[in-house]
């Protein structure tokens, strides 16, 4: 079992389009059993994904008491909050917008149980999960803390303009220290998104590629994307033949087989 944030310190990237193609592709071309965690207070992918149970989110697990914060709890809740989506194969533990409440502040006084994903997943109650993918918030609060206190890799998605490129540095470094208390933690690549021919985006790319990161091929901008949004269906479903559906099965190729 393999779990992969799938993050990025800018809004408007594709983290959440990534994350549930990502996931229905690992799951109808690679019979990968898949968990979606939302640790965004938009709750876009709890929203694609059919919702959730009522009353019980990745908020409730944060908020969990200090004297309850046991192994035994995290399995529990696990269970009480984990449901099937609308995607054959893919869970989702999903996210409400109580989540906008919970900020780095709550997790520096105890008020976060920011170790909650590291305990469930600690506790064996992602076993039965080929992967588990977490779709974090556009900043470094309390439930992006979670998700990579609990995972094994980081994709950045990133648009290839120039404030996305300048903010590259801070998620590095914010990702940086948080391995100090993950060691297993780290950036399994760059994933351009909404690729366009021009000649910023081809220098953009060539920068990337001088990096010391791994960059995966990029994923071609489509107005398909935008209509999947309004079925709550995945392009492999929605627009077959489109390029941004071709691309993202050739990412999740490379995921499902570690070919990085």
């Amino acid at each position: 079992m393999k779990t992969i944030a799938i993050m990025n310190l800018k809004g408007g990237v594709a983290k959440t389009v990534t994350t549930v193609n990502l996931a229905a592709d690992l799951a109808h071309f690679h019979q990968k059993r898949v968990l979606v965690i939302d640790a965004d207070s938009q709750a876009n992918a709890t929203e694609f994904l059919g919702g959730g149970r009522e009353g019980h989110s990745l908020a409730t697990l944060l908020r969990t008491p200090a004297i309850e914060r046991t192994s035994f709890t995290a399995d529990f809740e696990a269970h009480q909050t984990i449901s099937a989506s609308t995607v054959p194969a893919v869970d989702l533990l999903p996210a409400d917008d109580s989540l906008m409440d919970l900020d780095l502040s709550k997790a520096a006084n105890g008020s976060a149980w920011v170790e909650v994903l590291a305990e469930i997943k600690a506790a064996g109650s992602f076993k039965d999960y080929d992967f588990v993918l977490i779709d974090c918030p556009p900043a470094f609060n309390a439930a992006a803390a979670a998700a990579l206190l609990a995972a094994d890799e980081v994709i950045i998605p990133i648009k290839l303009d120039a404030f996305s490129l300048r903010g590259l540095a801070n998620l590095a470094r914010q990702i940086s220290n948080m391995r100090k208390i993950n060691p297993d933690l780290r950036i399994a690549g760059l994933l351009p998104v909404m690729w366009y021919e021009s000649a910023e985006n081809t220098n953009a790319l060539a920068t990337l590629r001088e990096s010391l990161l791994h960059v995966f091929p990029r994923i071609r901008r489509s107005t398909m994307v935008d209509a999947m949004t309004y079925r709550q269906a995945p392009l492999y479903i929605t627009s077959p033949k489109s390029g941004a559906c071709h691309d993202y099965k050739t990412f999740a190729g490379r995921i499902a087989e570690g070919r990085y």
